[in-house]
């Protein structure tokens, strides 16, 4: 019988704020806007995504900080990619994947830390072994205002900003910045993918200080929940 080829891995376990949650690395991808990238997702491991944006567990945990989390103007759709991911890995099709095997499947792939969740919630060594093997990555965190390692998650990640007040904090620490608002600030570079038509795998600028000098960004809210996001961004 002919071995088949794992869609995915779990490269993390581990809890948020009590809750126990799962890191999975998805190996393939149909989105169209982020090209060809490895994408990892954050899930609660006890809790459906549908059920935890409905119930707000997502802003408590996997989606921290987030003014979009439960149902309040977030892009992803959980019922679709997150749910059907929840259930494979209850299924028990993502096997483990271990640091010193990160080579075997990372190397020369580009990687979207966080396609739903905070890629905080991935311990910064594993970052570190990640990023180092691939041909470059996107991240975004929304915690960065309370997490007590933010200033290293910077160097990978995008700081998530949607009000000016949260945009200019970040720019004050010395943050790059992914900014969501219907305004946008004079110095920000508009997404490529929306002004270019460039995937994310082409263009990766959202990389954190990784990299340095280059423009923060910023990005009109758009799709089904725009009206939502343009109200949450304004509060």
């Amino acid at each position: 019988m002919k071995k088949i080829k794992p869609t995915g891995y779990v490269i993390h376990r581990g809890a948020v704020n009590g809750s126990p949650f799962v890191a999975i690395a998805t190996l393939k991808t149909t989105n169209a806007k982020t090209g060809d990238m490895v994408q990892i997702w954050f899930l609660l491991e006890n809790e459906n995504p549908v059920r935890a944006v409905k119930n707000g567990t997502d802003a408590l945990t996997i989606c921290q900080g987030c003014p979009f989390a439960s149902g309040n103007g977030c892009y992803v759709n959980v019922g679709q990619a997150p749910q059907g991911i929840w259930k494979g890995f209850h299924r028990g099709i993502y096997p483990d994947l271990f640091p010193g095997d990160y080579p075997a499947i990372f190397s020369g792939r580009k990687i979207r830390f966080g396609a739903y969740g905070n890629p905080t919630l991935l311990p910064i060594a594993k970052v570190k072994a990640i990023a180092s093997v691939s041909n470059g990555w996107t991240g975004y965190f929304h915690d960065w205002k309370v997490n007590p390692m933010a200033k290293e998650y910077a160097n990978y990640f995008m700081a998530s900003t949607e009000t000016e007040d949260s945009r200019r904090l970040a720019d004050s620490l010395g943050y790059r910045s992914f900014h969501v608002s219907p305004v946008k600030p004079e110095k920000a570079l508009e997404c490529l993918s929306d002004s270019k038509g460039l995937t994310c795998a082409r263009c990766k600028l959202c990389a954190g200080l990784s990299k340095m000098g280059k423009p923060s960004i910023w990005i009109n809210p758009h799709g089904a929940t725009k009206a939502r996001a343009i109200k949450a961004a304004a509060n």
